[in-house]
């Protein structure tokens, strides 16, 4: 038996969302827990993984990158020319265009972050190797030279994909997207702390950023005719 998708009460997941990412942010980086991981990826005086290796990084960062950057291009192309090719009106949904807005505004949203809160990525800090000493979040704007490395640029394309919880058909995929979309939001992400590019809460904090801007896109384009109160 087809089971019907779990519907996403919107407005508490939004809630929830602004209040873990106020949690995050503080948590791991007021506990040390952020320095005390990824000491474990820096290991005499190198990381784990060297970010100039190009299959790794052709694998987790160049493949995945463009692959995203294609698909979003594909659904733009779709919705454009449904407009003047007939047998492509068929692209003309509101769900292809919920996918590209999601597609755009995630890393876009977390682009603007990492432009206004200037925090500098592990492998600038002295701690490993780098010029720069480690400051919290509501430090780092006093640099005259501001790093560009919070929230975890990369990995939200990875989490964009989440999108796809809001819109499956069943449970089944709704399940498959949500495993999907951590699998390579985490693959992406992942990578980029264990060559020094990204903290943990960086990675986390994308994660729930992209899920906020999912809600909030969903929560305009479809109203109120998704909301379920009784349903988590």
């Amino acid at each position: 038996m087809v089971q019907p998708p779990i519907r996403i009460n919107r407005v508490r997941h939004l809630i929830v969302s602004v209040v873990l990412l106020f949690v995050v942010v503080l948590g791991l980086e007021n506990t040390g827990l952020d320095m005390a991981f990824q000491h474990l990826l820096y290991r005499n005086g190198a990381w784990l993984v060297d970010y100039s290796q190009p299959v790794i990084r052709l694998f987790f960062y160049d493949a995945p990158k463009k692959l995203l950057v294609l698909y979003a291009i594909l659904i733009l192309l779709a919705l454009v020319l449904s407009f003047v090719i007939k047998p492509l009106r068929r692209f003309r949904t509101r769900n292809n265009l919920f996918i590209l807005l999601c597609l755009l505004l995630v890393p876009a949203v977390v682009g603007l972050g990492k432009k206004e809160t200037h925090v500098h990525c592990p492998y600038q800090l002295q701690e490993f190797g780098g010029v720069v000493p480690y400051v919290t979040l509501f430090e780092a704007n006093k640099y005259e030279t501001p790093g560009r490395c919070f929230p975890a640029g990369h990995a939200s394309g990875g989490f964009a994909l989440l999108l796809f919880v809001m819109i499956a058909a069943t449970r089944r995929q709704q399940m498959a997207a949500l495993a999907g979309a951590m699998a390579l939001g985490w693959a992406m992400g992942g990578y980029q702390m264990v060559n020094g590019r990204h903290f943990l809460s960086h990675t986390l904090t994308t994660i729930v950023l992209a899920w906020i801007v999912i809600l909030l896109v969903h929560m305009a384009l479809f109203g109120r005719r998704y909301y379920s109160g009784s349903n988590p």
